[in-house]
C-alpha cells in the first residue's frame, strides 16, 4: 500500500502533501470567482453594466475610479486578478505537477475564462445584447463549474490518500 501511496503523491507533486496546498489555491480561485459573478450580477441589478464604455479599462485608467465608474471598475480589475491567478496555476500545474487530469480541468477553466473575458468585451460591444448577456453568465456558470468540478476531485485525491496512509 506504500507504493501506491507514493506513487499518487509523485503523480500529484514532489511535497509531502501536495493536494492540500492545491485544494487551498482552487478554493482561492474559486472563492475570487464566485466574487467576480456576485459583483457581476449587483452591477446587472443597478444598471450599470454599460456605466464604463472604454474596455479593458474605465476612462481613468488604474487610477482610483470616480463613483459613477467604480463598481464596473473593481469588477474588471478582479477579472483581471483571477486571470492571473487562474494562469499562473494552471502554468505551474505544467511546471511541477504531473497530473493530467488536474491539467485538463484547468486548462479548460482558463481557456473558458479568455472565453467570458472577450464576451464581457463583446457585451459592451453591443450595448447588452441580450443573447450576448446570456452567453457571457452561461459561460461565467461553467468556469465556476469547472473550477467546482477541479476542486472535488482534488478533495477526493486528498481523501484517498488519508485513506492509504492510515492503512
Amino acid at each position: 500500500m506504500k507504493l501506491y501511496s507514493s506513487f499518487i503523491l509523485k503523480s500529484i507533486g514532489q511535497s509531502k502533501n501536495p493536494t492540500r496546498y492545491l485544494f487551498i489555491a482552487t478554493l482561492a480561485i474559486l472563492g475570487l470567482t464566485y466574487s467576480v459573478m456576485i459583483l457581476g450580477v449587483y452591477l446587472s441589478s443597478i444598471h450599470q453594466g454599460l456605466s464604463c464604455l472604454t474596455w479593458p479599462l474605465c476612462p481613468n485608467g488604474f487610477d482610483f475610479p470616480p463613483p459613477k465608474y467604480f463598481y464596473e471598475h473593481f469588477h474588471r480589475t478582479l477579472v483581471f486578478v483571477l486571470l492571473i491567478s487562474v494562469v499562473t496555476f494552471t502554468s505551474l500545474t505544467y511546471i511541477k505537477i504531473r497530473n493530467q487530469s488536474l491539467r485538463s480541468k484547468l486548462t479548460l477553466a482558463t481557456g473558458l475564462l479568455l472565453i467570458q473575458i472577450f464576451i464581457g468585451w463583446f457585451m459592451i460591444y453591443t450595448k447588452l445584447n441580450p443573447l450576448v448577456v446570456a452567453g457571457h453568465l452561461a459561460t461565467g456558470i461553467a468556469f465556476f463549474g469547472i473550477l467546482l468540478v477541479t476542486l472535488l476531485s482534488l478533495y477526493h485525491q486528498m481523501n484517498k490518500v488519508k485513506q492509504i496512509n492510515k492503512e
